[in-house]
């Protein structure tokens, strides 16, 4: 079957039985420009509606990206910036699928899969917990649980790993259908779409990789200084629970926490006060601050 390129209309060949639900990523054979093949867009036709992901991540720039991405993978995207806004879309728009930042503003991922795994309208909704980790040379294993999420993945992982995760925890099979709903797929007409896969993973690993540096503010800027500051605080501190969940269950249980996590809570505090300029540390404890609030939090969870 052929159809046309998006971009500078050449003809290119595909076979039909190889579009899954998400599409099937082609490379014009003319102008090379990569696009996806998918299937035209109707939920009568294709007997379901389209899958919906819920976003929940404080960076608008992640935001955006993911948001194009998903959609051109025949997803419904809703974004939410906090946890407040995402307490809201749960309970309001009930997504399929939720892809909840560890360290978000408002609530913690944590806390986010356990209101989720807790309530019965919304204890289907799969949710994939996501770390944006503070220092990459030191997390690279995974993390000893997961806090009752489905999933886990780092942000850097989103090109490769995302839409096949998503797939399996809907229950699709490796073409990303569901078996009831193959043949009603297969009879319908075919549209492309312009994904620009390279784009994508190029603005996933910048926002990935980038440093969160927080310079010496200007009087306008002080607000978003010391808000960028809260939030380099709750990845760090997020990152420091996620990563040596057992120890910091011991260490509750047995009453010597800091002592257990000296090295990893020394390190946390050298690289926020790398990163956080001197007038914006003054008089703040963010870091600190952050942690036994996290702490507080886990001793309520686990009764102690």
């Amino acid at each position: 079957m052929d159809i046309q390129c998006p971009r500078c209309k050449a003809s290119n060949t595909f076979h039909k039985e190889e579009i899954i639900q998400s599409g099937k990523d082609i490379v014009c054979n003319n102008c090379q420009m990569p696009f996806l093949v998918r299937q035209k867009q109707s939920a009568e036709q294709f007997g379901e509606a389209r899958d919906k992901v819920m976003v929940a991540n404080a960076n608008p720039h992640f935001c955006s990206a993911i948001k194009e991405f998903l959609d051109g993978h025949n997803f419904d995207v809703i974004l939410a910036k906090d946890g407040v806004e995402a307490l809201q879309f749960l309970e309001i728009k009930v997504p399929d699928i939720a892809l909840v930042d560890v360290a978000l503003p408002g609530m913690y991922g944590f806390e986010i899969s356990d209101f989720i795994k807790k309530s019965e309208k919304l204890k289907h909704i799969k949710i994939i917990l996501l770390a944006s980790i503070y220092d990459k040379t030191r997390y690279k294993r995974m993390p000893t649980s997961i806090y009752g999420a489905d999933d886990y993945m780092e942000m850097h992982h989103i090109p490769d790993q995302l839409i096949p995760k998503i797939n399996k925890l809907l229950g699709k099979d490796k073409e990303g259908m569901r078996p009831a709903v193959k043949v009603q797929a297969q009879a319908r007409e075919f549209e492309t779409v312009i994904v620009e896969q390279e784009d994508f993973s190029q603005k996933i690993k910048e926002i990935a990789t980038q440093d969160i540096k927080i310079e010496a503010p200007e009087v306008q800027a002080l607000g978003k200084a010391h808000e960028e500051a809260k939030r380099l605080a709750r990845i760090i501190a997020s990152d420091i629970i996620l990563y040596n969940q057992e120890i910091v269950e011991q260490g509750l249980r047995d009453g010597n926490l800091y002592d257990l996590l000296k090295d990893e809570i020394k390190e946390g505090l050298a690289y926020y006060a790398k990163r956080v300029s001197p007038e914006v540390r003054k008089g703040t404890a963010y870091l600190k601050n952050t942690f036994e609030e996290l702490i507080d939090k886990m001793k309520k969870e686990l009764g102690i």
